[in-house]
């Protein structure tokens, strides 16, 4: 009976699939006619998304952040001429237009270029500024070790390899030996 109840669900589930999808197709197609110039111009605008997207979707890596870095800044650049587009010659032909003119087509691009740089140069600069943070707490926690020794004794690093400066254990022989010389 149990396995009844997991079919029906498994094909109801189906079914609401079906039917959201061909709602969506449904509202898309006339929507994509009714606009077809702004689709033709984001195509032609968004291709090095579109590249980005596949060649990102094919890596092994587990975030993919490649598209997204890429069509964000594409996009950016899409968008003015987007307004252009709509606020002016919104035909077939006024969408070609407008992105073949040579400053929509170099400007678009060349925010594309700039999210791959951002993409490919970012993440190695923040990595060595989290590198060098890194490093940097490491000393910290050296020096503050260091002194917690010479105030505490070798016994509070048992088990530890610890590099004390020559300076410290003079400090720590001369303390103690001022300390004995008091009555």
């Amino acid at each position: 009976m149990g396995f009844n109840s997991k079919d029906k669900l498994s094909s109801k589930r189906s079914k609401d699939s079906i039917l959201t999808t061909g709602f969506s197709f449904l509202i898309l197609f006339p929507m994509m006619y009714l606009m077809l110039p702004t689709v033709i111009f984001l195509f032609l605008g968004m291709l090095p998304t579109l590249v980005a997207l596949i060649v990102d979707s094919s890596s092994k890596a587990k975030f993919k952040y490649k598209w997204l870095c890429i069509g964000g800044l594409n996009f950016a650049g899409s968008l003015p001429y987007l307004f252009r587009l709509w606020f002016g010659n919104n035909t077939w032909d006024g969408a070609v237009e407008l992105f073949l003119s040579g400053m929509a087509f170099f400007i678009i691009y060349l925010t594309a270029l700039l999210g791959w740089m951002f993409y490919r140069y970012i993440p190695p600069v923040v990595l060595s500024f989290l590198e060098l943070a890194d490093q940097r707490r490491v000393v910290n926690l050296r020096e503050a070790q260091v002194k917690l020794i010479a105030k505490w004794g070798e016994e509070v690093a048992s088990g530890v390899a610890v590099n004390i400066p020559d300076a410290l254990k003079n400090k720590k022989t001369g303390a103690s030996a001022n300390e004995a010389k008091k009555p």
